[in-house]
């Protein structure tokens, strides 16, 4: 697979799963009896429910709104479940978490050069999510950088967040200084009819925003709304130009 799809493997309700879990408490109960009473026949039958039961333990999740489980068995992709509610999966099926929800990203203002050379600070906000779970999860290097984060062994969906939220931030670095260096700041030395970062306004915010799509994209993360929110120039010739 080489893109998102849904999960269409086993998948049972999690409270009917549940009662069938608790059924075995009353099997187990009544095997240690008969072993008490000296029937060794039933050790094996006892070993194999007791395991079982431990083993289904671990099968069971619950899913809020906007919310997905990539679904990895034994190394190997099965899908995206994006359903809310409580379910039970096959134990041995891997359940990394993630958050679809929208979230902010605040740039602090960086030094550049604009189109004529002039040192500029500009910095901006944006809203990003999630739109390919399979891309975020394999076609960048999120768990090991998620891994470095933690600092432990289970990477927590806060930890995969953080790490997307740098690859967010880095991208919006490089995609700030490339739109930055394509205009003026202003139109002091330019034609009045050239487009400029100071009165481009919309039409400067939605090149960014087409920048930062095209690099976010083999990430499987989209930019939802991407503003320039502070634009001066830099202070050793602010007093100059103004």
């Amino acid at each position: 697979n080489t893109k998102e799809i849904s999960y269409k493997g086993l998948l049972m309700n999690g409270f009917l799963a549940l009662f069938i879990n608790l059924i075995v408490i009353p099997a187990l109960a009544v095997l240690c009896v008969w072993i008490t009473n000296g029937t060794p026949a039933v050790i094996l039958p006892l070993v194999v429910l007791g395991v079982s039961f431990f083993i289904m333990m671990a099968g069971y999740f619950s899913q809020e709104p906007n919310e997905a489980r990539v679904m990895v068995f034994f190394g190997k992709y099965k899908g995206t479940f994006t359903e809310t509610g409580f379910y039970w999966v096959n134990p041995f099926m891997e359940k990394k978490k993630l958050s679809m929800r929208a979230r902010n990203l605040d740039v602090e203002p960086i030094k550049v050069n604009d189109k004529i050379g002039n040192p500029i600070l500009i910095g901006l906000v944006l809203v990003w999510k999630l739109k390919d779970t399979y891309k975020a999860m394999f076609e960048i290097d999120a768990q090991t950088m998620a891994d470095k984060g933690n600092g432990s062994l289970g990477v927590t969906v806060a930890g995969r967040m953080n790490a997307f939220e740098a690859f967010v931030r880095v991208q919006s670095d490089a995609a700030l200084r490339q739109v930055a260096g394509e205009y003026a700041y202003d139109d002091n030395d330019q034609t009045a009819d050239e487009l400029t970062l100071r009165g481009g306004g919309d039409e400067i915010n939605d090149q960014l925003e087409r920048q930062l799509n095209e690099r976010l994209a083999m990430a499987g993360m989209e930019i939802v709304e991407a503003r320039i929110n502070y634009l001066a120039y830099a202070p050793e010739i602010a007093a100059v130009m103004l």
